[in-house]
């Protein structure tokens, strides 16, 4: 090719490389805002307030063993799910723009065989990877929002393809499922043309969606609170990251709780108020990064979990709860109306011989504040 013909066609390449990236930002910005809502900047923010913390709580276990499997594999699940999604969406965009470059009308094979928004379903299943791996209220209240968006932005880029391809298109659209291949809720109920009716109509519907979402996430969270190992008492609610019985989990508080430094701290912090304590009993090599227990170790990124460890050796860290509502919650409630906690002090001990191996006094937060902790 001539060198006058490979710079005149510069300029050309250039705008279409900026169209297609372009057109990526427009697609994957609400995952992306999607995404960054699960991190501590915007958690942080509804933690402020004792009406809007209930959003950064876990509605399942995340780094806590259960009695039922399926719960102690939702991590990975989540992470299967995750590059699935994205796999399926790069699938998608190599058969997208390989159309648009070579001007070959609109796409209706491979991918889009089986659903007109492939990348779409990519990005909604994605999200729900993401949700698995971090369940928290807020991260499905901008999933369900998600969703939502990417419904509105298909139909507007569907109606596009319609006024430019025509009945080919609309012959498609006739015969191939929106986003769930198969017969599947191929026909959603219609909505208003325009105006204040429809924005009504969409907005009523959004929030049900979201009540639907979040109280089926209330009544999971009770199912699954009884799935971890836990100790309640009238003012006390333990959890055990490990399974452990309840015999276990008090014999381990009692050890903790002979010693005279600790009673001390725990009357400290108590000062006859009627304070609730929240506690968390750890593996004593594991590192957690979600609870206040040590300082994050030098080289550590994220949790350690060593199956190799010493089942008779644990940590136990004291908390004061931060109660939603007043102090009336007794056992499983200190749990579930707990939206931070203050650490009071760390217990080594081995529950076997009942001697305790140390006192270490709690980072007062973790690393990206005082959020609640994944194992409830």
């Amino acid at each position: 090719m001539p060198e006058k013909v490979k710079k005149s066609l510069l300029p050309v390449a250039w705008i279409f490389y900026l169209l297609v990236v372009f057109e990526i930002i427009y697609m994957i910005s609400p995952f992306a805002l999607y995404y960054y809502s699960t991190y501590g900047p915007s958690l942080n923010f509804l933690h402020n307030w004792p009406q809007t913390a209930w959003l950064t709580g876990f509605f399942l276990p995340h780094y806590t063993e259960s009695t039922w499997s399926l719960l102690n594999v939702l991590d990975n699940i989540g992470r299967i799910f995750f590059l699935g999604g994205l796999l399926m969406f790069l699938i998608g965009a190599v058969q997208i723009y390989k159309a648009k470059f070579a001007k070959k009308g609109a796409v209706t094979a491979g991918l889009y065989r089986f659903v007109r928004n492939p990348q779409y379903t990519a990005f909604s299943i994605m999200g729900l990877g993401v949700l698995l791996v971090w369940p928290r209220f807020t991260v499905l209240v901008m999933y369900v929002t998600m969703l939502f968006i990417y419904y509105f932005l298909a139909r507007k880029e569907e109606k596009e393809c319609e006024e430019k391809f025509g009945e080919n298109f609309r012959a498609y659209v006739a015969t191939t499922p929106m986003f769930i291949p198969g017969n599947f809720l191929t026909r959603l109920p219609s909505l208003p043309p325009a105006g204040i009716r429809r924005t009504v109509a969409i907005l009523s519907i959004y929030i049900a969606a979201i009540a639907f979402a979040v109280l089926a996430a209330f009544a999971i969270r009770n199912l699954a609170l009884s799935s971890i190992s836990t100790s309640y008492s009238q003012d006390t609610a333990t959890v055990a990251t490990t399974l452990m019985s309840k015999e276990e989990i008090d014999k381990t508080l009692q050890i903790a709780l002979k010693h005279p430094q600790v009673r001390h701290r725990l009357e400290l912090a108590d000062l006859g108020s009627g304070k609730k304590f929240l506690n968390y009993i750890v593996p004593l090599h594991w590192y957690l990064a979600d609870l206040p227990l040590e300082p994050r170790p030098e080289g550590a990124h994220g949790h350690h979990q060593p199956e190799r460890t010493n089942r008779n050796e644990y940590k136990i860290l004291f908390t004061k709860a931060k109660i939603t509502g007043g102090m009336d919650a007794i056992g499983v409630d200190i749990i579930k109306k707990a939206y931070g906690r203050e650490p009071i002090i760390v217990v080594k001990l081995n529950n076997a011989t009942g001697e305790v191996l140390g006192l270490d006094t709690p980072p007062e937060h973790v690393m990206w504040g005082d959020i609640p902790t994944p194992l409830f």
